[in-house]
Formats: structure tokens, sequence, C-alpha cells
């Protein structure tokens, strides 16, 4: 057996050997270069926030004149547009609603996690992306058990399909009392609608079960990206299906920059085109905000969109200014998308994706996270769907491409608010092109009057 520069721990590499596959073992011994740059790029972020914190000083542009780390792109040339991007595949163009969940759960049997994955696919939701990361757990064989779980599902593994059959039931169960119509009529060709997308770890954590020769761990964002390619790319593409990430936690271009060479190197190593894979890019973090034009053209060809939030972002806003006693967010209730820095922050990403490239390309922008779902009392449920259809109404006349929901009974409540609209994408609407201001800059960390308890601190 060949030895590699890497090892996998306890026996997992013979209990996982359908994932664990001598193809994944080479593209992560290909890829095994790349943890020491995570590593530095990981040391550079806790860096740039001493920093700040031992200055007092706030979140800045980059100097126009100056370089993307990791590229030959010019600042400039990347806020100009004069970089090359990607035409979004066929299978993006309309993603109206996009859920999000993990693809197994905690300790579950193969044919119990299944069932997150068929749930996922028969939803109806534009596209499903199933969660590494947040909705993961970062313990036990939870991310080994989803890999397994979406290579059976992608595979069409006839486990998954006596899976899908039963689930496909229980949700026009559901849906005949609640909508008054089935909404999975045949489950077989339903299970072809939902383009299939991961979101992988970020470069903040690491793999438990992989470690590199010197005994530290391997990257998890390596790991993630190496297993999801490597075992579903021959099966997406031999059905007409784009291979498609989401990327989280980035906090600047150079990190867009890092990622876009492990994107390159992994799909050389696989003998795919340039670009073959796409990604989205959560901007969950401020000093991303700063960066936008930039990511997008370090990532080129891979770039597809930008997803916004909002929990994970007014965290990263309280961390990068938490040296200033003067900076006191507001009841978290206050914070919506249309309070001070959240709105200056979603108008940003607006403005960048509907920047088009040297080709003419723009981007999508996917909006953010529906929390509400039917469950409750008839008044709880009534108040929560008018909740969610409004806050849809907003992205949608604001000029996002779709949304995102976090339960599968949400996709035909809220998806209806793009389909009354019927355009596929926004991607023909203009907005001004970004500027780089003063202004610019303290509105991104915009505090506006609203209550503040201690309740609220609490």
């Amino acid at each position: 057996m060949k030895n590699y520069g890497f090892t996998i721990r306890d026996s997992l590499q013979e209990t996982y050997s359908d994932i664990y596959t001598l193809d994944v073992l080479e593209a992560l011994e290909a890829l095994l270069p790349f943890n020491g740059a995570i590593k530095s790029a990981m040391s550079d972020r806790l860096g740039r926030r001493l920093s700040r914190y031992q200055r007092g000083e706030r979140i800045g542009f980059l100097p126009w004149d100056s370089y993307i780390p990791g590229t030959s792109i010019k600042v400039e040339d990347a806020r100009s547009g004069r970089f090359e991007g990607s035409a979004i595949p066929h299978d993006l163009r309309r993603q109206w609603i996009q859920g999000t969940g993990p693809a197994s759960r905690p300790g579950a049997s193969v044919e119990a996690g299944l069932r997150n994955v068929a749930y996922a696919l028969l939803s109806g939701a534009d596209g499903w992306m199933f969660d590494g990361e947040d909705a993961l757990g970062q313990a036990g064989t939870m991310s080994l058990d989803s890999q397994r779980n979406l290579k059976l599902a992608y595979g069409n593994d006839p486990l998954f399909h006596r899976v899908a059959e039963g689930v496909s039931g229980e949700m026009n169960r559901w849906s005949l009392g609640f909508l008054g119509r089935e909404i999975v009529p045949d489950w077989r060709s339903q299970l072809g609608f939902t383009t299939r997308i991961f979101r992988v770890r970020g470069f903040h954590l690491a793999d438990r079960h992989v470690r590199s020769g010197d005994g530290s761990p391997m990257a998890a964002s390596i790991v993630d990206l190496v297993l999801y390619v490597v075992n579903n790319y021959g099966t997406l593409q031999a059905s007409g299906s784009s291979i498609v990430l989401y990327l989280p936690k980035i906090q600047t271009a150079g990190e867009a920059a890092l990622w876009a060479s492990m994107l390159g190197t992994l799909e050389s190593h696989l003998g795919l085109g340039a670009g073959t894979i796409k990604v989205y890019v959560l901007v969950e973090q401020l000093e991303a905000t700063f960066q936008l034009m930039e990511i997008r053209a370090a990532l080129g060809r891979h770039f597809v969109g930008f997803n916004t939030g909002r929990w994970d972002y007014i965290n990263s806003v309280a961390d990068a200014m938490g040296w200033d006693r003067g900076f006191v967010h507001p009841n978290i209730e206050e914070i919506t998308m249309g309070y001070g820095y959240m709105r200056n922050y979603e108008d940003r990403v607006r403005r960048a994706v509907n920047t088009p490239d040297m080709n003419g390309n723009t981007a999508l922008w996917q909006g953010g996270m529906e929390p509400n779902i039917p469950v409750g009392s008839a008044a709880g449920v009534a108040a929560g769907m008018d909740k969610a259809l409004s806050g849809a109404r907003r992205e949608q006349a604001a000029g996002a491409s779709g949304k995102w929901v976090a339960h599968w009974k949400m996709v035909h409540i809220v998806r209806p608010v793009w389909a009354e609209a019927g355009e596929d994408n926004q991607l023909g609407r203009e907005f001004p092109r970004l500027t780089y201001t003063a202004e610019d800059a303290c509105g991104l960390t915009e505090l506006e009057a609203a209550p503040r308890t201690v309740r609220g601190a609490r």
C-alpha cells in the first residue's frame, strides 16, 4: 500500500472505504501542500485582528494601486470589472429558492440519514445546499456519514430510492393538509429537479479524521473539497449537472485567491477544465464587504454569486468593532436587513454582483435565510408565514435572484414570490457601480437609534 503524506485515524479508512477511495487519497495528496498555506492565512487573520484592536483601527478598503494577494490582478482592475468571470451555468440560472440543511443526522443509520437527502431533493427547491459546516455536527463521523449519503443519493442507489419513495408519501400527506395539494406528483422525476450544492467547511476548521505527516490536522476545507468533488463529479457531469460549492467565512480577496488555487489544482488533478467547479461565496464577514469585487476577481471563472445573511454577519461586525467601547449594538431583533450597516452591506453586495466583468458576465445574489417554519398554533403559523412572504417580497424587489429557506415545508410557501415575477433571475437590472469613499466605509458599521436594554444585552 502506498504511503501518503497524511494518515487517517483509527480504522476509518476501512470503515469508510466507499468514501476514502483510492482516487480520494490521491487527490488529498495532491492538495496536501495547501495545508500550510491555510494555516498561514489563519495566522494572518488573527494578526490583522490583533493589530486593529491594538491600534483602535477600523477595517478599510484596499489601496487602488495594490495587487490582490496571491494574484496578478490589480485592485483597480477588479473594481472596474477588468477580469474574466463566469457565465452562469444552465442549472443555476433559476435559483428562486435554495434550501439548506445537512445530509445526515448525528449518530443516524444510513437509511435514517438518507431521509434528509430525500426531503431536500423532493422539496421542489431550485437548489439545495447540503451543509457541511454550520448545520453539521463537527463531532463523531457525521461529516463522513454526510458524504456517504450524498454519494448514494447522487448515484441513485436502490436504498436511497426506497427511502425517497417513503418520504414522498409523508411530504404529500403534509402538503394536502396545509396547501390542499400534493407537492411530489412523481417522486422519481422530482429527484432530478433540484440543483445539488455543497457547503464545505471554512479555513478556520480542522478535520478531526485526517492528519498531515507532521501530526497536525488537515484543513477541513481541503478534506471536504476533495471528498465531495472526487466522489461525485462523474455522476454529476453524467447527469448534465454542474459541480457547485458554497465557500463560507472568507474574509479577504487573498483568501479567495487561495481557494481559487485549490480549486484549480483539483481540476487539473482530475482532468477537468479550468473553471468547471463553480462557487458561491457567503458574505458572512465585515472585512469581505470591503473587498467584494476583489473576491469576485480572485475566484474568476469559478465564481457565480454571493449570498447575504444576518446572524454570522452581525457577529462579525461586533467582533471587528470590539475594541471600540462606544460601539454598542441595539437589541438583536432590531438589527434587521433594513438596519443601518446591514442595509449598506446588502446594497454593496447587490451592486457588486450587477457589475459586469470584461465579458459582460454579471453574477447571482442569493438572499438570506428564512428561519420561519409552519409549526405551532394556527395564529403563530399565520403570522410567521406573513413575515416570511414579506421578507421574500422585499428581497425580490431589491434585486435578489432568490433566497434561502431552512426547511422543505417553506419551499412552496415562499417560491411563488419569485414565480409571480416570472424572471429566472435579476441579472439584467442595473445598479450604480460601487464607490470606495470614507462615507462608504463608515456606512458599513453605521449604528442607528434603536432600543438598547439589559435584556437585549444579555
